[in-house]
């Protein structure tokens, strides 16, 4: 195989990477909540509890004048929420403020498969971060993706400040 072209993973290492990737996020938004006082703020006018579940999925975009923050949140009562948060920019060009503009919060449980095994593709998302968040509640995460490819992961994936 030429050295550029790179082979596709087998099932099992694509569901592993998926469920790293999860865990990464969710231990980002637990270790520093700081970074994320408009989601904190967003669950909260919900009447969700930014302190009981995990971040799921997030990806931060910088728009005009403020970052457009989409993502998955898994509360702890187990029902998934998609959001959409458009946090203002803070003092320093592209730092954010904390300051919500507007936010779009959508209980997407009964759209979210929960399902052990798809075809083709193993465990759903909703089956992984359940894991990750049962795990997380019993104090048993465990990932093995190394500390290295951990930080890189993050750093590449979420926006720091």
């Amino acid at each position: 195989m030429p050295p550029n072209i790179r082979r596709q993973k087998n099932v099992q290492a694509q569901v592993q990477d998926r469920r790293d990737q999860i865990l990464d996020t969710a231990r980002e938004y637990a270790q520093h909540p700081e970074r994320f006082e408009w989601l904190r703020a967003t669950l909260a006018s919900q009447s969700l509890d930014p302190r009981d579940g995990i971040l799921v999925e997030l990806r931060s975009v910088p728009d005009q004048g403020c970052w457009v923050h989409y993502g998955m949140w898994l509360a702890g009562d187990e029902r998934f929420y998609k959001f959409v948060v458009d946090e203002t920019f803070g003092k320093r060009s592209l730092e954010g403020s904390g300051r919500v503009e507007q936010a779009r919060v959508d209980d997407v449980t009964d759209s979210t498969s929960i399902e052990e095994f798809l075809p083709g593709t193993g465990h759903s998302l909703g089956y992984l971060a359940l894991g990750v968040l049962r795990a997380h509640r019993q104090g048993t995460v465990i990932s093995v993706r190394s500390t290295a490819e951990s930080a890189n992961h993050v750093s590449t994936n979420l926006k720091a400040r």
